[in-house]
């Protein structure tokens, strides 16, 4: 289910206010637990626990001051303890949003991250193990959280695996309850079964960072390397990945089909066709008011929706010459992969054109891959995750579902 324009406006809100809130509590929260105001740490009378963690953080920094040398601008540790506790919040914001992704999609039991102090599973927990609850400011649920990410953690080390010295940023109880309800609002339900909501929570994160360095260019200023990224990281609308994957896949897979002889089944069933047709009538409709210019086009099936953006073309003899013998021969590379926006929706085109073509050879199985190019930590973090949505609950459904990026028989096509 794709969310809804509504959801997705106040997927931006939500995100934003959840930005604000999380950066000023973890900033109050790692000043007021090591007493960085204090400059020499004998003075801020620490237990030597949180001496030992103020030091790991001290020299943090430090390292990563010292990489500053030769360069115009120099950032300073205070900046650094900054970026380390963005680092904590958007860690955590992570997680979380993950974990509603797979409660929401049945590929993790439990609603703690949609429920939280309210769920059966925190409940449960709380009778099991009392005692982990005393002396807990989150009454337990900060430590079944932790174990809930440890667990995860083996499937998709990336994003709930270790975070380094984030890790030493405590999580306030009033900021994780925060976080919980901002989630769990029911007009975000359709935000938690769309494949892009990773995406769009990611640009809703940098977009206070790229306004503000907006005002700075206009200002006259210049950016930083640091802030190359939060500048132009944007990510894809919907119709724009389908537009440009239905015209590149599209005509290849027609290509394949005519090689072989077979009638693609958007042809036979006369979908094509028809959706020629409803373009026409639904232009008309624009050019008369009777909907508005922003409204789409209703799609009713899957194969409607995977042949809804193709551009009728016609398919050239040497195309046909040297198109593969079949899609599984076919390697998508995204350069930019960001968040997987077009991976994820060319493995559901993939999908749908593995089963035709399955079809077409009575029923042979096809394995198909898909391989990002070098993504950047947090996308790396990021863009596993809806994959692996997208593989899981099509493996439960006994569908195909890819395996580990490699090789083909035959020969490659990139894409």
């Amino acid at each position: 289910m794709t969310m809804t324009p509504e959801a997705k406006s106040l997927l931006s809100k939500t995100i934003r206010s959840l930005r604000g809130r999380l950066l000023a509590d973890f900033q109050s929260a790692g000043e007021s637990t090591y007493k960085f105001a204090i400059r020499k740490l004998k003075d801020a009378k620490l237990s030597d626990a949180l001496a030992a963690r103020r030091q790991r953080i001290e020299a943090w920094a430090d390292e990563q001051v010292r990489a500053e040398t030769g360069k115009k601008h120099k950032r300073s540790a205070e900046d650094f303890r900054r970026e380390l506790e963005k680092q904590a919040a958007y860690t955590l914001l992570n997680r979380m949003l993950i974990l509603r992704l797979m409660e929401a999609s049945g590929l993790h039991g439990g609603t703690i991250a949609g429920q939280g102090w309210n769920s059966v599973t925190y409940k449960t927990f709380r009778q099991i193990a009392p005692a982990v609850i005393q002396d807990d400011e989150t009454e337990g649920l900060g430590f079944l959280l932790q174990l809930v990410f440890e667990d995860l953690a083996v499937d998709l080390p990336g994003l709930f695996g270790p975070a380094g010295t984030a890790e030493l940023i405590p999580v306030p109880s009033a900021t994780l309850r925060a976080v919980i309800e901002a989630l769990n609002d029911p007009q975000l339900d359709s935000c938690w079964t769309d494949d892009m909501t990773l995406g769009w929570v990611y640009q809703y994160w940098n977009d206070p960072e790229r306004e503000a360095l907006d005002a700075k260019i206009n200002d006259g200023g210049k950016i930083e390397p640091h802030e190359i990224a939060s500048k132009t990281q944007m990510f894809t609308e919907r119709y724009m990945v389908d537009w440009l994957l239905q015209n590149s896949l599209g005509p290849m897979w027609l290509a394949i089909c005519k090689r072989h002889g077979w009638t693609p089944e958007a042809e036979s069933s006369g979908t094509l066709a028809a959706l020629e047709q409803r373009r026409v009538e639904w232009r008309e409709k624009r050019d008369t008011g009777e909907v508005a210019l922003t409204d789409l086009m209703p799609l009713h099936t899957d194969l409607e929706r995977h042949w809804a953006y193709y551009v009728p073309q016609p398919i050239p003899d040497d195309a046909v010459a040297h198109a593969p013998a079949s899609v599984r021969d076919l390697r998508i590379l995204d350069p930019a992969v960001g968040s997987g926006h077009f991976l994820i929706v060319a493995f559901d085109l993939l999908v749908a054109l593995y089963r035709e073509e399955s079809r077409h050879r009575a029923g042979r199985p096809l394995t198909p891959t898909l391989s990002p190019a070098e993504p950047g930590e947090r996308e790396q973090e990021i863009d596993g995750t809806p994959r692996q949505n997208s593989n899981s609950s099509r493996g439960k459904s006994g569908s195909p579902r890819p395996g580990t990026p490699g090789r083909g028989a035959g020969s490659e096509h990139e894409i």
